[in-house]
C-alpha cells in the first residue's frame, strides 16, 4: 500500500515559482517590486521549475544559496540578506534585501518644452499632472547605484502618464544619478503639426478697417499655434478659443460699439481663426465697386448706414456714388432677418421712385447669395459673393441681358 505512494511522490515536481521580497529599511515601491520579484522569479523557474521535489527539498540549502549569489549580481544597489525556500508544487522563495551605498534622497524634474510657446506651458503642465509626484514615489529611497535598471520603471511611468493625460507629445528621458537626482525630460510632438495661422477679423455691422487695431495681437496669439500638434489644439479647443476671446476683447473698439466676438478656431496644419465682431446696435459699411464686363457706370461706392430697431429688424440708408457722372443716389430701406443666414427687405431708389425688393442668403461665411429685384420695370438681379480677404470680395452677377464680375473693396 505504501510503495506506490512513495513513487509517486518521487515523481513530483515542481510546477511554479513565486516571489515574497522584504527590503529594509525602507521597502521599494510597487513597481520597483514587482521588478525584482520578477528577477528572482526568473532565476528561481530556470533553476527549480520542472526538478523533483524531494531533489529540491534535499540540496535546498545550496539552492538558496545559488539563488542569492545570482541575484546579488543582478540586482546591483541591493544585498541580498536571506533566501527561503518553502518547496511544494508550487514553490515559494522569500528574499529579503537591504540597500548599500547612498540612497537617493530627492528628485528634481527639468522638462525641455522645445518649441513650445511660453504662455501654453502652464496648459501642458496642467495636462503632465502630478508626473514629478510620482517619479519621486518611484526613485526616492532607492540606492543610487540601482538607478541603472530602476530607471527603467521611472521612464515606463512617464511614459504612461504622457500616454493618457498628454498623448500628443512624446518624452525623451535622461537621469542624472544622485542623492538629489536630476531626472530631464524633453518633450517633442507627434502627429501633424501646425505649420501656419490664418487669421482673418470680420464684421458684417461695423468697417472691417475699424478692426485693424486688434490685428497684431491677434496674430500673435495665432502665431503661438505654430509647432504645436494639431491633435492638441483640437482637445484644447475651448482653451484657445477663450484665449483668442480675451485677447481681442481687450480693445477700446470692442467696448465702444458694444460688440459681440465670435471667434472660430480651425485646427489643421494650416489653422484658420477666423473672429467675427458684431454689434446688435448699428450696421455701417463702405464699399467700391469695379465692374468687369461693363462699359458705362463701372466705379462706384457705396456707404450703407443702419440701425436695428429691433432683434430683427434694421432701418437704413444707403448713399451711392458714381465718379463717371458724377451721380449722387439715396436709398432708404428696411431689412428683416428671417433666420441665422437669411435677410430680406425693401429698399425705395429716390432718383428714380421705385421700389426694390432683395434677398441675401449666407451660404458660409465666405459665400453668400443676393437676388434684387425692381417690380414696376420686371429688372432682376442674381449675384454670387466669394470673400477672398477681410477687405476684398468678388461677385458675379447675372442679369436677363448681361453678365459681370464685379470686384469690390470692403472697408
Amino acid at each position: 500500500m505504501l510503495v506506490p505512494g512513495i513513487a509517486k511522490a518521487s515523481d513530483d515536481v515542481v510546477e511554479t515559482v513565486t516571489v515574497s521580497m522584504t527590503a529594509s529599511p525602507t521597502p521599494p515601491t510597487t513597481r520597483i517590486a514587482k521588478r525584482m520579484s520578477a528577477s528572482v522569479a526568473t532565476v528561481g523557474t530556470q533553476m527549480l521549475v520542472g526538478r523533483n521535489i524531494s531533489d529540491v527539498v534535499s540540496g535546498q540549502a545550496t539552492y538558496e544559496k545559488l539563488i542569492q549569489e545570482v541575484f546579488d549580481r543582478v540586482l546591483v544597489g541591493y544585498s541580498v540578506q536571506s533566501v527561503s525556500l518553502a518547496v511544494a508544487s508550487n514553490t515559494r522563495i522569500e528574499v529579503t534585501v537591504v540597500p548599500w551605498g547612498e540612497v537617493v534622497r530627492e528628485v528634481a524634474l527639468e522638462v525641455d518644452f522645445g518649441a513650445i510657446a511660453p504662455e501654453l506651458v502652464s496648459l501642458v503642465k496642467q495636462d503632465m499632472g502630478n508626473i514629478e509626484e510620482k517619479v519621486n514615489d518611484v526613485l526616492v529611497g532607492l540606492p543610487i547605484d540601482a538607478l541603472d535598471w530602476a530607471g527603467g520603471v521611472a521612464k515606463l511611468v512617464i511614459r504612461d502618464i504622457l500616454a493618457s493625460q498628454l498623448p500628443e507629445f512624446r518624452a525623451n528621458f535622461d537621469m542624472i544619478p544622485g542623492s538629489r537626482t536630476v531626472v530631464k525630460l524633453s518633450l517633442a510632438p507627434l502627429g501633424a503639426t501646425v505649420q501656419d495661422v490664418h487669421v482673418s477679423l470680420r464684421s458684417h455691422t461695423i468697417p472691417n478697417v475699424l478692426l485693424s487695431a486688434a490685428r497684431p495681437t491677434v496674430d500673435q496669439a495665432g502665431k503661438s499655434l505654430v509647432g504645436l500638434p494639431v491633435a492638441f489644439i483640437e482637445r484644447h479647443r475651448d482653451y484657445f478659443t477663450a484665449k483668442l476671446l480675451t485677447t481681442a476683447a481687450e480693445y477700446s473698439v470692442v467696448k465702444r460699439y458694444g460688440l459681440t466676438l465670435t471667434p472660430v478656431l480651425n485646427p489643421g496644419v494650416d489653422t484658420e481663426i477666423n473672429l467675427n465682431a458684431e454689434t446688435d446696435q448699428y450696421k455701417v459699411s463702405l464699399e467700391g465697386y469695379m465692374d468687369m464686363g461693363r462699359s458705362t457706370e463701372n466705379t462706384s461706392f457705396r456707404l450703407h448706414a443702419g440701425k436695428f430697431i429691433s432683434k430683427l429688424d434694421e432701418a437704413f440708408m444707403e448713399v451711392n456714388f458714381v465718379p463717371s457722372s458724377v451721380a449722387w443716389n439715396l436709398v432708404p430701406g428696411w431689412g428683416h432677418t428671417i433666420g441665422p443666414t437669411t435677410t430680406a427687405g425693401i429698399k425705395y431708389n429716390i432718383s428714380d421712385k421705385q421700389e426694390l425688393l432683395w434677398l441675401r442668403q449666407d451660404v458660409s461665411h465666405n459665400i453668400s447669395l443676393r437676388l434684387e429685384r425692381t417690380p414696376a420695370t420686371g429688372y432682376s438681379e442674381f449675384a454670387v459673393r466669394y470673400k477672398m480677404h477681410d477687405f476684398i470680395s468678388a461677385e458675379y452677377i447675372i442679369t436677363q441681358d448681361a453678365k459681370w464680375l464685379r470686384l469690390i473693396g470692403n472697408l
